[in-house]
């Protein structure tokens, strides 16, 4: 005959009922063993001229290009994208701040929008930005309150982003990886951004800092490096090009040395640090950018309120000014927004010794590669070495990627008369205008062209905004000197073309 099995503590003698209860309460206390699931695994690759960090993803089902920015305290649409699309736009009546200041947003109402298997929910209502320092290739900048709705790993080196979610891993160190990491704890940001802000330490002075994977370079904004002591006109300080992104202006941008920078037991120095004086409002004090990223691999703990920093090797912070390993490696495997960059650094001489030929080589590679912005800039070189045959063709299917750039339509505008179709190239611009959303600089120089005003009131429209007053009239007597010369008026050509030369050679200081 077979007993009932009972449970083992009710079988025991009274005398180890004691014990027994004792082993529950030990049960009890011990933490529930930590899970950590990966929820997705991302392939990130580099994209436009600025080698952003992107991945792939669709918007109402049409395959697109996600520029993943944990900087961005919003998720965003380009205008190129929406102009592509045809979507229709709405004012709302707000404006996002970037590097170039102010820029008008419009909303637009989707079927869908997804970055692999995460999508924005049912018919999501994004915002558009009117208007950027360039026109970028990429269909949308991935803001942090999509990208840190749960762990986030982001490992630039290995191209790849990974998302997590954790089951009762509250209490556990997440240390996924062999190298030594800092753990620094970071207190919820209840702002409209879920990006975590910490402590850093430069030159002795603690700073605000956050990770800006949108950020080509790391940069600190310029009265956080007055109070470390950062000179940008003293010695070892070297004056930039002006940065630029979203909004119209570009800001100031200086390189200085920097003494130390500590972020928790990690200790970087004698390095060179981006000093930027935004146009536009700032939430930090320092950003570590994408070179910061390149050398790091980092876990956004969001379920726990850590990050999670590894350092992989490699020197921290770059000027940005040179040809780095990384991109030559882009380039040779193919990558046509790489071969644009190298175009561009060769043509420019920017950190390696100026070299036109390289710069065509690269450029022609890009372009035949279906990079937008390097077809762009081939058709334009074709048109004023006077090939305007071979000029249009490239033109136009450039501009069929990139409607909303705001100087290709011009270009084109120019080689069409050239070749004797001035009305084809008034029905092109005017077409063109209408797309875009933004009737701030250079429209009046379309509006010229056009004839809608005359040479006078160009110039006027050119010196209202003081600060760009010099650069934009210098830009407005240059179109005006290709209009004239396209119609055969060379006397008056040649006078605008003195003028820049006497007028518009580059300031000192500047590169």
């Amino acid at each position: 005959m077979m007993m009932p099995t009972l449970p083992i503590c009710r079988a025991l003698p009274l005398l180890l009922a004691a014990l027994c209860a004792s082993a529950r309460l030990h049960a009890e206390d011990t933490p529930p063993k930590c899970t950590y699931v990966e929820v997705a695994s991302l392939p990130i690759r580099y994209v436009g001229q600025s080698l952003a960090p992107a991945v792939d993803g669709t918007i109402n089902d049409t395959p697109a290009t996600m520029l993943i920015d944990t900087g961005s305290d919003q998720t965003h649409m380009t205008m190129n994208a929406a102009t592509r699309r045809d979507l229709h736009l709405s004012m709302t009546g707000r404006y996002v701040e970037g590097l170039g200041g102010l820029s008008r947003l419009y909303g637009v109402r989707l079927k869908d929008f997804a970055i692999g298997p995460a999508h924005a929910g049912r018919r999501p209502e994004l915002t558009v930005i009117g208007s950027t320092t360039f026109t970028p290739s990429f269909d949308a900048i991935v803001g942090a309150p999509f990208l840190l709705q749960t762990d986030l790993e982001l490992d630039l080196r290995a191209k790849r982003m990974k998302f997590y979610r954790p089951l009762e891993c509250r209490k556990t160190d997440l240390f996924l990886w062999k190298e030594d990491t800092v753990v620094l704890p970071f207190a919820r940001n209840f702002g409209r951004s879920p990006n975590p802000h910490f402590t850093v330490v430069v030159n002795g002075k603690e700073m605000d800092a956050l990770i800006d994977s949108g950020a080509h370079r790391s940069f600190m904004m310029l009265d956080a490096a007055k109070k470390a002591g950062i000179d940008v006109n003293g010695a070892g300080a070297v004056r930039m090009g002006d940065a630029g992104g979203v909004g119209s202006d570009r800001a100031p941008h200086w390189i200085a040395p920097v003494k130390t920078m500590q972020i928790g037991q990690e200790t970087i120095s004698n390095v060179e640090l981006g000093i930027i004086d935004s146009q536009g409002s700032r939430t930090a004090d320092l950003y570590l950018g994408q070179d910061f990223l390149r050398t790091h691999r980092v876990l956004f703990a969001m379920s726990q309120e850590k990050l999670y920093i590894a350092y992989l090797g490699g020197d921290v912070f770059t000027r940005g000014t040179g040809l780095e390993p990384w991109m030559r490696a882009e380039a040779d495997g193919g990558n046509a927004d790489a071969q644009y960059a190298l175009a561009q650094i060769y043509n420019t001489g920017r950190g390696v010794p100026r070299d036109p030929l390289q710069a065509g080589v690269w450029l022609d590679m890009a372009a035949n590669g279906g990079q937008p912005n390097a077809s762009l800039l081939r058709g334009r070189r074709q048109m004023l070495a006077g090939q305007v045959e071979t000029a249009i063709p490239q033109l136009r299917r450039a501009l069929d990627q990139l409607p909303a750039d705001r100087l290709g339509p011009l270009w084109l505008y120019i080689a069409r008369v050239r070749h004797g179709e001035a009305d084809l190239a008034k029905t092109e611009l005017e077409a063109a205008l209408k797309q875009q959303k933004e009737d701030d600089w250079p429209a009046p120089i379309a509006d010229f062209y056009l004839g809608k005003i005359n040479a006078a009131r160009l110039l006027e429209e050119a010196g209202k905004d003081t600060k760009l007053a010099r650069a934009r009239t210098c830009m407005a007597d240059a179109y005006m000197a290709e209009w004239y010369d396209a119609r055969g008026d060379a006397a008056e050509a040649g006078a605008l073309k003195a003028t820049v030369r006497t007028n518009c050679a580059p300031t000192k200081g500047k590169q």
